[in-house]
């Protein structure tokens, strides 16, 4: 399974979802593997930080990406590919390979705008590709007693694709970033990112597993 981390926008948490998700998903005892095809590079310096074991491989360009992800993906049971801000062409390049895209969305109408683009670009490559890659919506940042965030949650179900559980706005994800720490890691103070973040990455499991099984049928 390869599962991106795309958008239109920087800021949003794709580095934060991605590294997350890849711990996660080592510790429950499969071999995975985060690609990071940013230029900052923020996501693999992390992970070499909160998860040593995890294997992690920079991809720069285009022809990199399309190239190297079909090989990785017979080594290793998950790809986690963290892609860069901007709908660039390794972005494109990314959509082609992915089975499942991940696209977090923070709380502003600029974040949904974003998320808009990013959506019409994962449109095109399913239209390519017919049907993969799928594709989540994920808010992140949220405050709930925040007008806007509300406003978001409520928009975001009239898009054209899933919209998994929220993430809120919590300092407990900038100070696993700083630390070099996944949140389930920091004991007391992160307990509550740490049951909600997971939450999330179940809805992710779960959909993989159903877009696994639809394309099987595809392909039947």
């Amino acid at each position: 399974m390869n599962i991106a981390l795309t958008n239109s926008k920087g800021g949003v948490g794709k580095s934060t979802v991605a590294v997350h998700l890849a711990a996660w998903l080592a510790e429950r005892g499969m071999s995975v593997a985060l690609v990071d095809a940013d230029a900052q590079n923020s996501s693999s310096t992390w992970l070499q930080e909160a998860s040593p074991a995890t294997a992690i491989y920079r991809l720069a360009s285009p022809d990199e990406i399309l190239e190297q992800i079909p090989k990785l993906s017979r080594q290793f049971e998950a790809l986690v590919i963290d892609g860069p801000a901007g709908l660039s062409e390794v972005t494109r390049s990314i959509l082609l390979v992915a089975d499942l895209t991940l696209l977090p969305c923070g709380p502003s109408t600029l974040d949904l705008r974003a998320a808009r683009e990013a959506i019409r670009v994962v449109k095109q490559a399913q239209s390519i590709r017919h049907g993969a890659p799928n594709a989540l919506l994920v808010p992140n940042k949220l405050q709930p007693r925040y007008r806007l965030s509300r406003e978001i949650l409520e928009t975001a179900q009239t898009l054209a694709i899933p919209v998994a559980g929220g993430l809120r706005l919590r300092q407990a994800y900038a100070d696993a970033a700083g630390q070099g720490l996944v949140v389930w890691n920091m004991g007391a103070a992160a307990k509550a990112a740490a049951m909600e973040i997971e939450k999330v990455f179940l809805e992710i499991q779960h959909h993989g597993q159903t877009s696994n099984i639809d394309a099987i049928a595809a392909k039947g």
